[in-house]
């Protein structure tokens, strides 16, 4: 059995499957200033490069149609900006969003141990939130009362984002997967479907 995995939202640690502070991972707090939104180019329509791409939207998008959201498109400017920071993350022993105001949602996730995850497990950790979520508008939208136990979730499935781009890296046994997201979602006073 593997060690465990982790998914950060906005600077906290959720727990899945045993992961926690003792973990010789380092997690910082979120920066404000990653909420903050900078003029960005629209998104552009591509294709995923590979089959692990290509599996990755395919994750999100069975989702998005499960709860009626028009499909996400795949962006390889996003692709890119999600790659440099995964490489950042799998090089260092810190695991936190992005501090750069890029003006994109985004998704982490990470895993070790020397286990094998596919992007559908990857994808489905995020996925797995929607047992806390709850319709309303956000930041009211889980049965807990706290936004950040479903913000993976609400963000895979905001149905005013239309583009993402996914990057997974390696680096000894463990794996980042951190995905980009345009327009972001999780906007305080809206609806994720």
């Amino acid at each position: 059995m593997g060690r465990p995995t982790c998914l950060l939202l906005a600077g906290v640690l959720a727990t899945v499957s045993g992961c926690a502070a003792a973990d010789p991972l380092y997690v910082r707090q979120a920066d404000p200033r990653a909420r903050e939104l900078a003029p960005i180019a629209p998104p552009r329509d591509s294709r995923p490069s590979d089959e692990i791409e290509q599996r990755l939207l395919r994750a999100h998008n069975a989702e998005r149609a499960r709860v009626g959201v028009p499909a996400l498109i795949w962006d390889d400017g996003l692709e890119q900006e999600a790659r440099v920071w995964a490489r950042q993350l799998a090089a260092s022993n810190v695991f936190a969003h992005d501090p750069s105001p890029h003006g994109h949602g985004e998704n982490l996730w990470t895993g070790w141990g020397g286990r094998t995850w596919t992007p559908e497990d990857m994808v489905g950790e995020w996925i797995a939130e929607k047992a806390d979520y709850r319709p309303g508008t956000f930041p009211a939208v889980s049965r807990t009362g706290d936004w950040t136990v479903v913000g993976h979730y609400t963000q895979l499935v905001w149905s005013r984002t239309t583009h993402v781009g996914c990057a997974v890296v390696e680096a000894g046994d463990r794996s980042v997967l951190a995905c980009r997201y345009s327009p972001p979602g999780n906007v305080d006073g809206f609806r994720a479907y």
